[in-house]
C-alpha cells in the first residue's frame, strides 16, 4: 500500500504508487478545451491522490472563479476574449508546474505512471459541456424570470422598475383590445428613469409597412392607462429585440377634460401650444374634446374626434378645415393631413390642408 508523497519529492516508502497523476501538460490540454475549471479539476484530482484534500478543494474553487471570470469577460467583450483565454491557459499551465511539478516528478521517480492526455482532453470537453449548459440555463432563467403568460402563448416580459402586476395589467389590456389572441405574440415592458417603454416584437420588415406605426400608436393609446398612463415610448423591434422604429405616445390635458394626444415626433410642447390656441379660438371649452397630433416622417396629421352624425354635414367639415389652418403654425405649419374620426377612432374624413 502506497502513502502520500510530499511536494518536496521525498518518499516515505519505496513502493511504486498505484495511482496516476496528471502532469502540467495534461492540465494545459484540459484547460485549452474546457477552461481553467477543467485544468483545476485535474490539479484537484492530483491533490486528492496525494492526500491533500484541503488543497484539492481550494484548487476547484479557484478554477471555478477563473472560469466564471472568463465567461463574464467573453460575454461583455468578445473582441478580447481570445487573448484573455490564452492568458488563462498559460497561467493555469504555469501554476500546475509551480505547485505540483516536484510532486509529479517524485511520483515518476518512484515508478508511478502519468494519466493519459486523452483523459485530460475528455475531462476538458466534459467540463466545457457542463459550463455551456450552465450558461444556457442562466440565460433561460433570466429571460423567463420576469415574464407573464396571457392565455397559453402570448407573453409580456418586464424589466427595470416594472412589476409582475404591471405586466399582467398590460397583458390583459392587450387581450381586451384583441391584440393578444393566444398566437404566441411577445411584448416587452420596461420602466426606467426615462419613463415607460412598450416594445412590440414584429415580423422582420413589418415596421416598414405603411401605417404600421400609427396602428401600434393606437394600441399604446388604448393600453397606456394599464401601465401608469402617459407618456409611453413605443418601440417596434425585430426578432432579436433590436429597435427598428420609435414613437412617443403622450397626453396633454386641459380644463374640463379637453385632451390632446401627441404621437410620433410630436412633443409635449407642441401639444401644449396647440391646446392653448384651441382655447383662444374657442374650440376647447371644457367639454371633453379629444384631438390627436401626429408627426411622422411622411408628414403631420391633426385628427379630431367628432360626433358621428356631424361627419355628413359639409359645414362641419369646412369648419374643421378653417380650424386646422388657424392652429397649424403652433406645431410647424402647413401642409398637414386633416382627419375627422368617429368616437371609435374610425377615420371618416382625410384630406391634405395646404
Amino acid at each position: 500500500m502506497s502513502t502520500a508523497i510530499p511536494f518536496n519529492g521525498s518518499s516515505a516508502e519505496s513502493a511504486t504508487p498505484s495511482y496516476r497523476l496528471f502532469d502540467s501538460g495534461a492540465v494545459a490540454v484540459a484547460t485549452f478545451f474546457g477552461s481553467p475549471l477543467a485544468g483545476a479539476l485535474l490539479m484537484a484530482m492530483n491533490y486528492r491522490r496525494l492526500g491533500k484534500a484541503g488543497k484539492a478543494g481550494l484548487a476547484l474553487l479557484l478554477g471555478l472563479l477563473a472560469a466564471a471570470l472568463l465567461v463574464a469577460i467573453g460575454w461583455n467583450s468578445t473582441s478580447g476574449s481570445g487573448v484573455v483565454g490564452l492568458v488563462f491557459l498559460i497561467g493555469t499551465w504555469q501554476v500546475a508546474k509551480a505547485v505540483q511539478g516536484k510532486a509529479v516528478e517524485a511520483h515518476k521517480a518512484q515508478g508511478g505512471q502519468l494519466a493519459s492526455k486523452w483523459l485530460a482532453f475528455g475531462v476538458g470537453v466534459a467540463v466545457l459541456a457542463c459550463l455551456f449548459g450552465a450558461v444556457v440555463l442562466v440565460i433561460y432563467g433570466v429571460e423567463n424570470r420576469n415574464q407573464v403568460t396571457i392565455g397559453s402563448k402570448d407573453q409580456v416580459y418586464y424589466s427595470g422598475a416594472a412589476t409582475k402586476s404591471d405586466a399582467m395589467a398590460l397583458g390583459n389590456a392587450l387581450k381586451n383590445i384583441g391584440y393578444f389572441q393566444n398566437r404566441g405574440v411577445t411584448v416587452l415592458l420596461s420602466k426606467e428613469a426615462g419613463g415607460t417603454v412598450i416594445s412590440f416584437v414584429t415580423q422582420n420588415g413589418a415596421w416598414n409597412q405603411p401605417g404600421i406605426l400609427s396602428s401600434f400608436e393606437q394600441i399604446v393609446w388604448q393600453v397606456a392607462p394599464s401601465v401608469g398612463g402617459f407618456p409611453v415610448l413605443l418601440h417596434l423591434v425585430d426578432s432579436n429585440k433590436d429597435v427598428e422604429k420609435t414613437s412617443i405616445v403622450g397626453k396633454a390635458a386641459f380644463d374640463g377634460g379637453d385632451t390632446i394626444f401627441y404621437e410620433g415626433n410630436a412633443t409635449q410642447a407642441d401639444a401644449q401650444a396647440l391646446g392653448d390656441r384651441f382655447k383662444t379660438i374657442g374650440y376647447f371649452t371644457g367639454k371633453g374634446a379629444d384631438v390627436f397630433l401626429t408627426k411622422h416622417d411622411d408628414g403631420t396629421t391633426l385628427a379630431f374626434v367628432v360626433g358621428d352624425n356631424s361627419l355628413d354635414n359639409p359645414e362641419t367639415v369646412s369648419d374643421f378645415e378653417t380650424i386646422a389652418r388657424d392652429v397649424a403654425p403652433t406645431f410647424g405649419g402647413l401642409p398637414i393631413h386633416l382627419e375627422l374620426e368617429t368616437s371609435t377612432l374610425e377615420v371618416k374624413k382625410d384630406e391634405v390642408i395646404q
